[in-house]
């Protein structure tokens, strides 16, 4: 009778598998990685080649233009402006004289006396104030002829109607009457107005004063009232300076006349 087998222990090393020893999952993405990095490297020599071969090209359209909504012509136009006026008035600064003077009043709001000379004794003085608590400046005015009682009344002071900017100042208008404006139909036409007078006009069935901010070629219904004196030429640009195209003041301005001594 044969032997029956004894029983046996197996001492041998276990099976080895791939998932055992090494990341499949890892190996998976490092391939994927190397070959996304492949492929950016290719697509980036494709430009760098472009743009050593061309002018260059990065996905920008140098024509587009920026939307009117934004209103960038009007900006620029706006701050060229602003630019040429500010170098008109530095022009103006550096041309000025040194001079002492003082813009504080004596006693508040009191218009300074200018008096008349012998030879020319019809003067009067023009004083202008902004928003009727800050003094601006002060104009004096040689007239032709004395005026009568009714300017003095009319002229004492009151709110600027226009400032047109570079052209002329309207210090009031005001209607009328019938047999006024058949009296002033004869008036003449002046010819060119210097800068700086101070003119009656009539027209539309109103009486307008004005002052004139640079020399005008005609102006039909007036009648020339005085001229400004060359010491205050200066205030006119001031002046011109609260105007606009149309005539709206950029500040309200006050005025007060005083009549010199007769």
């Amino acid at each position: 009778m044969a032997p029956s087998p004894r029983p046996r222990v197996d001492t041998s090393a276990p099976l080895l598998h791939v998932e055992h020893v090494l990341k499949t999952g890892k190996l998976v993405g490092d391939i994927e990685r190397l070959r996304t990095v492949a492929c950016e490297n290719r697509e980036l020599l494709k430009k760098i080649n472009q743009i050593c071969r061309s002018r260059g090209f990065l996905n920008v359209n140098y024509s587009y233009r920026v939307h009117q909504s934004l209103n960038s012509e009007a900006r620029t136009r706006s701050a060229r402006l602003v630019e040429c006026e500010n170098r008109k008035l530095l022009d103006r600064l550096l041309r000025k004289q040194a001079a002492v003077h003082s813009n504080l009043r004596q006693c508040g709001k009191i218009d300074a006396y200018f008096s008349g000379s012998a030879e020319n004794p019809h003067q009067l003085t023009i004083d202008f104030w902004e928003r009727t608590d800050r003094w601006l400046c002060q104009l004096n005015v040689t007239l032709q002829e004395k005026p009568c009682e009714e300017n003095r009344a009319g002229w004492k002071r009151g709110n600027i109607f226009r400032i047109f900017r570079d052209t002329c100042l309207v210090l009031r208008s005001q209607p009328i009457s019938q047999d006024e404006e058949v009296t002033g139909r004869g008036e003449n036409v002046l010819r060119d107005v210097a800068k700086g007078c101070l003119v009656r006009q009539r027209h539309a069935s109103k009486e307008h004063l004005l002052l004139t901010l640079r020399k005008i070629g005609t102006i039909s219904g007036a009648t020339l009232l005085g001229r400004v004196d060359p010491g205050s030429f200066d205030k006119l640009d001031v002046l011109n300076y609260y105007g606009s195209k149309f005539g709206r003041c950029l500040e309200p301005l006050t005025y007060h006349v005083t009549f010199g001594k007769t």
